[in-house]
Formats: C-alpha cells, sequence, structure tokens
C-alpha cells in the first residue's frame, strides 16, 4: 500500500485559488460600473440607540440631499428610503476603477415600543441623518410608587 504524504500548503494552495475565482466572479459590469453581483445599489448603513425617553437613528446617506431622503413611521416600522444619482466621467475620460454606487436604497427596521411622531427631530450633516424619535408616552417605563398602608387591626369577635 502506497502512502502519500499530506502537504497543508497545497491544500492551502487550493483554497486561495478557490477564493481567488470567487471573488473574481463576484464582480460583474452591469450599467458600464462595477458592482457587487447580487447586492443592491447602494447600502444604506444605520446605527440605532435607544435611551429611556427616545430612539436615535443615524444613517449613513453620502451623495444624498435631505430633499432626496423620505422617512416613514407606520405600525411600528420606520422606512428610510433615498436616491442617489449616478455622476458620470467628462467627455472622453474612461473609468479605470468605479466602486460609488448609485440607485434607490431602502431600510426598514421594526422599533420595539411606539413612537411620538409629532415630535420627532431630524438633522443632516455630512452625509449622516439622524432622527431622533421620542417614546410614545404609552411606551415609556412608568414607576409604580410602592407605599406601605398601615395595617388596620383585625376585627376582634366574641
Amino acid at each position: 500500500m502506497a502512502m502519500t504524504a499530506l502537504s497543508p500548503l497545497g491544500d492551502f494552495m487550493s483554497l486561495r485559488a478557490t477564493m481567488d475565482r470567487l471573488f473574481d466572479g463576484a464582480l460583474v459590469r452591469r450599467d458600464s460600473r462595477l458592482t457587487l453581483a447580487g447586492t443592491a445599489l447602494p447600502y444604506l448603513p444605520l446605527d440605532v440607540y435607544e435611551t429611556p425617553d427616545e430612539f436615535v437613528v443615524r444613517a449613513l446617506v453620502p451623495g444624498s440631499k435631505p430633499d432626496a431622503i423620505d422617512a416613514q413611521y407606520h405600525d411600528g416600522v420606520l422606512t428610510l428610503r433615498t436616491k442617489v444619482e449616478l455622476s458620470g466621467a467628462p467627455e472622453g475620460a474612461t473609468w479605470l476603477f468605479r466602486e460609488i454606487g448609485a440607485g434607490e436604497a431602502v431600510r426598514r427596521i421594526k422599533l420595539p415600543r411606539a413612537i411620538d411622531i409629532d415630535h420627532a427631530t431630524t438633522s443632516f450633516e455630512n452625509g449622516v441623518l439622524t432622527l431622533t424619535l421620542p417614546k410614545a408616552p404609552e411606551a415609556k417605563p412608568r414607576q409604580i410608587k410602592v407605599v406601605a398602608e398601615p395595617q388596620l387591626a383585625a376585627p376582634v369577635t366574641y
């Protein structure tokens, strides 16, 4: 019976070749720009945190104008939608590399408690949209004051 020597380096090189093929195949040309295959253009990353009184949502929306951003709240779901226009190159230029996506981005997140939409505020600075969403009064935790009532003496029966 012949023995074959194991070659960890050979296995690694095979894995590397497979990964190279995977990444080479993941980039496709669509509408004369390179995009990641199977992903939507563009992506809308969010940060969301909660305080006792409000939710704060920050969205990265580079390339969007404030009037091109739509924020809606319905049945506990916050929907953010924005559209980024594709910028062109000057006439006669040839793209060498292009990663900045364009198109519509939509994110929907379910908030765990109701918000008071009438008192929501927004700010937009340096491509970052910040929504401050106060919790609805019925959604805020309430303290129940516990008091000790003096116990009444039990009636004496004879």
